[in-house]
């Protein structure tokens, strides 16, 4: 989760947040084994340092942002805010990637509204 443009009782909340799910990082869970990646919340610099780091990066497509259902509204905007605006871009994302031709209009209100 990147912190850039959150608060400081913010920052504390996803640092308190990933901290009480670690433990599920530590070994294989459940029935299928199932393995956890730890919860990233840091700077948007942070997090690009963590990803880059990743040797898996250059192998895939498709990125995964997954958002906590226990979170404000607000706390959602600013995660999707510094997202879209800090890290999606230096990972080579850019709207006019995902929107189709002809379809920007339509498109670009529901992306403005979902980062304000």
């Amino acid at each position: 989760m990147p912190i850039d443009s959150a608060d400081a009782v913010t920052r504390r909340r996803y640092q308190d947040y990933a901290a009480g799910r670690n433990e599920r990082t530590l070994s294989p869970q459940g029935e299928k084994r199932t393995r956890f990646a730890r919860d990233i919340v840091g700077t948007s610099d942070e997090i690009l340092e963590r990803l880059f780091a990743d040797p898996l990066l250059p192998e895939v497509s498709e990125l995964r942002l997954e958002l906590p259902y226990e979170f404000e509204h607000e706390q959602y905007r600013q995660i999707l805010h510094d997202f879209v605006t800090r890290i999606a871009p230096e990972l080579g994302w850019s709207a006019a990637l995902v929107i189709a031709p002809g379809e920007e209009k339509k498109a670009m209100p529901e992306l403005q509204h979902a980062i304000r």
